[in-house]
Formats: C-alpha cells, structure tokens, sequence
C-alpha cells in the first residue's frame, strides 16, 4: 500500500496520512519536545498508535492498544541506520535520512520504502510490503523522522544527546 505523509501548519505537530488515492486514513497529533507524545487516530478517531519519546535520549516508543510495541533508536555514532525492536522482531531502517530515501527491512526483507516528495511543506512517500501492519509502520516512520530532527537539532546546538 502506499501513502502520503504530510504536515498541516499546526500550533503543535501534526501529519495527515492519506492513502494513494488522496483519501485521508490517519491523523497525527501531539508535541515530542512539550508532551513527549503524538498520537495516531484513523478516519473514525479512534487512537492507533501512540509514539512517546524518552527522557534524555532520542530513544522513542511505540504503543498500540496501549501496550509498547516497539522501541525506535538511531545505531551508530555516524552513521544513518536506525533499529526498531519490537514485538513484530527486529526491524532495520538504512539509508539517506537527510534527504528521506531509505529502506525499512526484517530479516533481509523489505518492509517498507520512504522517499521524500517535493512540494510545500514536509511529504513523503511510504510504501508498504503487502504482509505487514501499515498503522505500525507509518509510526515507525513518524518515530524515525522525530529522531532524526532531535538529532539535527542537538548537532546544530553542538551538544551530545544520551542514548543515541
């Protein structure tokens, strides 16, 4: 399946996820750097998934049905490769963050590919393998991009931030 992630102009964060067609599926709402949350709502409003950020760190869970799923992590000091543990096993994001190409897998397969679409605003592209959960990893791809700007941000402010 694929989809469309954009942002909305919004006091605090928030995405809309459209699907190929242009039909909204998910809306996500919160702030990671007041509330340490966003949450995922379907068309109907009922809650999806929740991504909760760490204290000190960059570490980010994912919930659903309340529960922590996953946890979203960069690898590395230098590198762009992220690792998703979770209860689905162990996920592999790899590729250019900067410029939003990258390839998620599980065990050497492909789950999902992200590539950044130009126009105004923030959007990008997620397309899902056939056999996976699309709310789960379009979280993993809201986690994955929060993680990314925490560390932009710590890099331009010349700091180190715990936990990768």
């Amino acid at each position: 399946m694929r989809y469309q992630i954009h942002s909305k102009w919004s006091l605090t964060e928030h995405f809309a996820i459209d699907d190929e067609s242009g039909a909204p599926v998910f809306d996500v709402r919160g702030n990671l750097s007041l509330t340490a949350h966003l949450t995922m709502r379907d068309a109907t409003g009922s809650e999806v998934a929740e991504i909760k950020k760490h204290l000190m760190t960059t570490k980010h869970d994912i919930l659903m049905a309340g529960q922590v799923v996953a946890q979203v992590h960069h690898e590395g000091f230098f590198g762009e490769h992220y690792e998703i543990d979770s209860q689905f096993g162990r996920i592999s994001a790899k590729g250019n963050f900067s410029g939003w190409n990258y390839n998620i897998h599980q065990q050497g397969q492909p789950v999902a590919v992200v590539s950044r679409q130009f126009g105004f605003g923030e959007k990008f592209l997620v397309e899902t393998a056939g056999n996976v959960n699309d709310a789960f990893i379009l979280a993993v791809v809201l986690a994955i991009d929060a993680i990314h700007k925490e560390r932009e941000q710590d890099q331009n402010r010349g700091g180190f931030q715990l936990g990768n």
